[in-house]
């Protein structure tokens, strides 16, 4: 224990001092030593420090996971403190996100668990995560009230480094209420305090937080002093949402300032990190930018032509004799066209450049995206581990992908999921992450551990999820989701209108086990989700798929292959070893389209059982 311990204060210490990559290196081999000797609270503490650095990082899925794993040992721990953290922490993800009532649910539950032990120093940190939601709400009042409370818990507890963030927190407050000088007054308090404890991340917020005051003053100079102070802390730090934030005010700053070219450079600067965080939405707002300060560019560019053009005129028509002055204005208007005519070829060819220029940006956006839903997909190594004898074919329409596969492990049983979302390419990548998301949360949040449960569950969130605005969405996903037994050989199964396959070894047969008609999404009669029980025996091979394989035209007469090709294929292979199996559905899928284009996802996964 005394070594995991060891590596789960080096992960926190870490975090605090800005050095990101190392907390978690440190939380993973911390993580690696609780769990082989199933140190619980270790564990949920390294999770919280894990939760805690991608939160640093920008990475929320990221952090939501690794928290509410932490979370959920504690339901079965005796540590009061370290649970209101974790849902403090999990409030403060919600929080970034504007999800104000959500956030406060979880700074409240936090509040309630710090006050039932009297911990001053929880209450304090409660308070002040619900005060920085009320003060992004504009309840002012309410934020300056809980702010005062944590100022005195604070300073009777002498916890110099929290009146830190509590006087930079109520300072947002007076900056809210447009009290600039008092404002001030509070932060350079907290620049005090987090300049001799080396607070990194403090000195971030708190130095932008001046430079926004001065830049509301319209004290231009300060603010881009203290803008790049906050600059030079987040780049140590590697903070990339605080100079995404920072590098927007300092564009903003020097163009109010009269410095456009410096303001077109932040700009840019700003657009790169905020790429790095938001990619659904970066090519339209990025092409805004540009093209405004390009437009603002070029008619500074063309108001400094025409006054040189106009000096010019002046002087020609001084000193030219009046029998010149006839030619003259034949001469000027040729002259005139000709230069418009080579002006808009000009513009011409820096429209198609910029043109050319977005597309490549969109380009390189998608393909992130399409590493960003690789991410979340089940390594090779992964599903190894899990099942020895498997594969995998995963064939995408479009760069992203609406079909993705799903794995997870809880206690003794292993989850195994092939989902098709709505729609292909970047809207069905968009709709895989919130399907794969409330399947993650069904299973860590909820705590549903059979097939059928888990989709039910699954099918709440989803339509939660795409019911947000004034109208809902009909979108969803089919899937097929297994869970295995690993005491037994029972499979448990169930599926939304994806049906399982099993070719069974012994018989040399195929077995369809139909799915329910209804999908995970909104439906006119939903009803709860069928869980079937099927007994493996050994060299069974078990098939999970959506319907892009069988969709696809092709062939001959250039028509689907239908479910019955499909299984025509399976069974055709099914004697071949599982690599074999693999690359026989691929060549026979490829020859099948041809030339034709291919029409949705491909997914297909076999699973076979060996002693």
């Amino acid at each position: 224990m005394a070594k995991a311990t060891a590596y789960n204060g080096a992960s926190e210490s870490a975090w605090r001092q800005g050095e990101l990559q190392n907390a978690l290196e440190y939380s993973k081999r911390g993580l690696t030593i609780a769990k082989k000797y199933k140190y619980k609270s270790i564990q949920s503490r390294l999770y919280n420090n894990r939760g805690v650095t991608y939160d640093y990082l920008s990475d929320y899925p990221a952090a939501l996971k690794n928290y509410f794993a932490g979370l959920a040992i504690q339901e079965t721990q005796n540590d009061p403190k370290l649970k209101a953290s974790i849902l403090g922490n999990i409030g403060l993800i919600y929080s970034n996100q504007k999800q104000w009532e959500r956030s406060l649910k979880y700074h409240n539950r936090a509040l309630k668990l710090s006050e039932s032990i009297n911990d001053q120093r929880g209450i304090s940190i409660s308070l002040n995560n619900a005060a920085i939601v009320y003060n992004a709400q504009g309840r002012f009042r309410k934020a300056a009230e809980y702010y005062t409370k944590c100022i005195e818990i604070d300073s009777l507890v002498n916890d110099t480094v929290v009146l830190g963030d509590d006087y930079n927190n109520i300072a947002l407050v007076y900056m809210g209420w447009k009290e600039y000088d008092v404002a001030i007054d509070y932060l350079k308090r907290a620049l005090e305090i987090r300049t001799s404890t080396n607070n990194t991340i403090g000195l971030i917020i708190t130095n932008s937080n001046i430079g926004e005051v001065h830049f509301v003053q319209e004290d231009f100079e300060r603010a881009r002093i203290y803008f790049q102070r906050a600059i030079e802390y987040a780049r140590e730090a590697n903070d990339r949402e605080s100079l995404k934030y920072v590098y927007d005010f300092l564009a903003k700053n020097e163009e109010k300032a009269g410095d456009p070219i410096s303001a077109y450079r932040y700009y840019k600067l700003f657009i790169s990190y905020r790429d790095s965080i938001d990619n659904s939405t970066i090519a339209r707002k990025q092409t805004e930018l540009e093209l405004k300060c390009q437009f603002n560019k070029e008619k500074e560019v063309a108001r400094a032509k025409q006054e040189e053009k106009d000096r010019q005129y002046r002087i020609i028509l001084i000193a030219i004799s009046s029998g010149l002055i006839l030619i003259l204005l034949f001469s000027i208007l040729f002259f005139r066209k000709w230069k418009q005519t080579q002006a808009q070829q000009v513009i011409i060819q820096e429209k198609n450049e910029l043109v050319q220029h977005k597309n490549d940006e969109i380009m390189a956006s998608i393909s992130y995206a399409k590493r960003i839903q690789k991410a979340i997909l089940p390594s090779t190594s992964t599903l190894g581990e899990a099942f020895s004898n498997n594969f995998v074919l995963y064939l995408p329409k479009d760069i992203v992908s609406g079909d993705f596969y799903w794995m997870d492990e809880i206690d003794s049983t292993q989850f195994l999921a092939v989902a098709d979302c709505t729609g292909h390419g970047v809207p069905g990548a968009m709709m895989s992450v919130v399907c794969h998301n409330a399947l993650n949360r069904s299973v860590h949040e909820f705590g549903k551990k059979s097939s059928s449960e888990i989709l039910n569950k699954t099918r709440e969130l989803v339509i939660s999820e795409m019911s947000q605005q004034d109208e809902s969405v009909a979108d969803g996903m089919d899937i097929s989701l297994c869970a295995f037994n690993k005491k037994s050989s029972v499979l448990n199964w169930a599926g939304a209108n994806n049906p399982l396959w099993i070719y069974r070894k012994a018989s040399q047969t195929l077995e369809e086990i139909k799915a329910d008609k209804q999908p995970i999404g909104n439906h006119h009669n939903p009803v709860s989700f069928t869980e079937h029980k099927v007994e493996i025996q050994e060299g069974d091979r078990i098939y999970l798929f959506s319907d892009g394989y069988q969709d696809q035209f092709g062939g001959p007469k250039q028509k689907k292959m239908m479910r019955k090709g499909f299984k025509n294929v399976i069974l055709s292979s099914a004697e071949l070893s599982i690599k074999e199996q693999r690359a026989f559905l691929n060549i026979t899928f490829i020859n099948w389209k041809n030339t034709l284009e291919q029409v949705d996802d491909v997914c297909v996964i076999c699973i076979e059982r060996i002693s």
